[in-house]
Order: structure tokens, then sequence, then C-alpha cells
């Protein structure tokens, strides 16, 4: 993203409406400073600016493309065929069963509320996580950036870049989970420089009862509960 000169009345209406922070006033000039900037578009999408100053390079080179296609939700993922930033899974076990008896899914994401991501720190977790020998999402879009899958290994080329958020997703045996946090908290709040935020997915039984939750509340971990409920359509 960059804003045109010759057409910027400087009003300065478009300087809140970024999740960056990366436009900015500079020598008298309202910029969009490059490196913190993620490409998420919501500064030219909305319409804020009356001239059309916020312009977009097009198309966005590669390796950059990577901070709009983790950052706008507009953009499909190739890999996947979906948009976003994480799996459809998470949000339609009714359909797909993933997570299963037995199995307790998760996500952790990096970069939200407020401060983004660099990929080197996803790289960082997704490598803990190979360590961990947990089983991740197949259409998870992180996948496509892992180039060793036995290390965890990202793209050389796209560790530099910065995205609005990104999830890394994954399913680990429900017997395991209660150390898996524990170990993993400590090490996200030791070798992070971002925000991360680490969710459960759990069945709930017949009365809509989640046994799991109460283990994490008696393991001494504080707990944000959020239900979704799914209505779907099948064709037969």
């Amino acid at each position: 993203m960059y804003i045109e000169k010759e057409l910027c009345q400087k009003c300065l209406d478009c300087r809140p409406v970024c999740p960056m922070g990366a436009i900015m006033l500079r020598n008298k000039e309202v910029v969009i400073d490059y490196e913190t900037c993620v490409e998420c578009g919501v500064c030219r999408r909305i319409n804020i600016c009356p001239e059309g100053a916020i312009k977009q390079v097009d198309p966005i080179p590669y390796p950059r493309i990577i901070r709009a296609i983790f950052s706008d939700p507009t953009i499909r993922h190739e890999s996947t065929g979906i948009s976003g930033r994480g799996t459809e899974e998470m949000k339609t076990n009714d359909v797909t069963n993933n997570f299963v008896e037995g199995k307790t899914g998760f996500s952790i994401e990096l970069g939200r509320p407020g401060i983004g991501a660099y990929l080197i720190d996803l790289e960082r977790v997704v490598r803990q996580l190979k360590k961990m020998k947990v089983e991740f999402a197949r259409d998870n879009p992180v996948m496509d950036l892992i180039v060793n899958q036995e290390t965890g290994a990202l793209r050389p080329e796209v560790l530099g870049e910065k995205v609005l958020s990104a999830i890394a997703e994954f399913i680990i045996d429900e017997n395991r989970a209660i150390d898996f946090i524990t170990e993993m908290k400590a090490f996200l709040n030791r070798e992070l420089d971002s925000v991360a935020t680490m969710s459960v997915i759990s069945r709930a039984d017949a009365n809509g009862d989640c046994r799991f939750m109460e283990r994490l509340k008696a393991a001494g971990h504080d707990l944000y509960p959020n239900g979704k409920v799914n209505i779907g359509l099948a064709l037969a």
C-alpha cells in the first residue's frame, strides 16, 4: 500500500483506521510505512479517502505478497482454496469431524490483537510443535510455508515478512494436552517477540458439559470459554 502524494489532502482521516499504525505524518507528508504495513488493505477497502489517494501496487511482488495473503481476508490461499488466516475445520467440526473423542484440537495465533507478527516468530512456533510431535491440520495455509516437514523450517525468504496474524492449527491426544499447554505457554512467553493466543478445541457431551474444561481449571489455567454453534445444510 502507498499514498499518492499528488492526490493526498493531508486530512489524516485514514490514520486511525490502520490496524498496524502504519499510516503516519513524516516530513509534512502522509505516508504508509513500508515495513510496518502488512498489506491488509483495510485503508483502501473502506474508502476512507475521498480523493482515492490510497493505492496498492498490482501485482504485489513475492515474497511481500505473503503479507497480503495472511492479512487480507478477501484473498484466497492458493494452497487451500479458502480465505482467512486459518482452516475451515475449526468452525465446521460438525461436518469434518476432525476433533473426535480422545483428541484435542489447538490453535496458536500470532500477531493479534494489535501488533502483527513476523514469520520468523511463526517458524519458532512451528519448529517447537514439530519437536513436540503434534498432528498439523492438513488445510492450514501455514503448511504451504514449511519447506522441511521434519524440522518445521519455513521458506527462508518469507521469514522477514510481517503479517496481521498467522495461525498454526494441530491436534494431539487428550491425555497429553494438559502437560502440552504448560510446556507451550512457557515456550511462548520465553521465545516470542509478538503476542500469542492459544485456543483449545474440545467436544462437549450430550448435556453440553466439557470434561476437558474442568481438567484445565483443576490444573490452574485461566480460561476464556468461547462456544460456537454451526448450522449447516447438506444435500443427500
